[in-house]
């Protein structure tokens, strides 16, 4: 058991998916009428969140998780495309040891940043130096209006080898995720103009919010779904009424970016005792209606 894990708190959410009857024809046909027999019915689960609870900090842990996929990512197509915003997530691949994985063929790219201050940038510039990527390898936003920031990256994605881009919108080996109380990914805010474009096909978004202090790019929520696996990080007990929302759907169309994450292949959330408190709450109480009903 990894040090810090509390196995019994893991929470595991699924969603069936769709339905499947297998058929085989008949041999007997009347009237030009095939006639099919089911011989076998059942459901096909997806898990689409797997939520880990630790005892305390968990920045190892997120190391763990983004070594493994850079060495299975790099064993199998040489080369790993990781996306960051910034903050605590990317302060945490400070604990990354030297010979986790090949920096070389280490790519980073960015979900957000503000515009002028570039603070995303900073911060990537010195977790790629901890790391060993090479400053070529950071691929950050560019200078400029922000409209034109968004169409140039968009296009950076689009035609990256490291990315892939067989789908309808780039998809990342791996994207890191903070959150915020209010529910917000990357400069994704509640009922912002930003997630509303949700399910348009839009790589990278410019917008201006007081929110992120004014001018911003971002990925779209269609990008961060597409990523391959994608790690959610909500620590803190301010952070609980978001969480309990977010894992329970219990949320309006655009209210809560962060619930609306669920990346192509795994979607991990990584919380702590406090921010899983309202949810436990709220799973306890559903577990006695069930008992009630029962």
């Amino acid at each position: 058991r990894p040090p810090g894990l509390l196995w019994p708190s893991i929470h595991m959410l699924a969603l069936v998916s769709c339905s499947a009857t297998a058929l085989v024809l008949s041999p007997a046909r009347r009237a030009g009428n095939l006639q099919m027999l089911a011989v076998e019915e059942f459901a096909i689960s997806k898990e689409i969140k797997s939520v880990r609870v630790f005892d305390g900090e968990y920045a190892d842990d997120i190391c763990d998780e983004v070594a493994a996929a850079a060495r299975a990512c790099i064993a199998e197509k040489g080369s790993f495309s990781l996306c960051i915003p910034g903050g605590s997530v990317v302060a945490a691949l400070a604990q990354m040891p030297a010979d986790a994985f090949d920096a070389s063929k280490v790519h980073l790219f960015f979900a957000n940043e503000k515009i002028p201050s570039y603070p995303c940038k900073e911060g990537g510039l010195d977790a790629a130096k901890k790391l060993g990527v090479p400053e070529a390898n950071v691929h950050a936003f560019g200078e400029g209006e922000p409209a034109a920031v968004a169409e140039s990256y968009s296009s950076l994605l689009a035609s990256h080898a490291s990315i892939d881009n067989s789908g309808a919108v780039p998809s990342v080996d791996m994207l890191l995720l903070g959150t915020g109380p209010d529910g917000h990914v990357g400069c994704l805010f509640p009922d912002s103009a930003e997630i509303k474009a949700s399910r348009a096909g839009k790589v990278v978004l410019a917008g201006n919010d007081a929110r992120a202090d004014g001018d911003f790019v971002a990925i779209s929520l269609d990008v961060m779904n597409a990523a391959k696996c994608v790690i959610v990080s909500a620590a803190g007990a301010g952070r609980a009424e978001m969480v309990a929302k977010a894992l329970a759907g219990n949320f309006g169309p655009f209210d809560c970016p962060a619930g609306l994450v669920e990346a192509e292949e795994e979607t991990l959330w990584f919380t702590d005792k406090e921010s899983i408190a309202v949810f436990d709450e709220f799973a306890d109480i559903e577990d006695e209606d069930e008992l009630e009903e029962e």
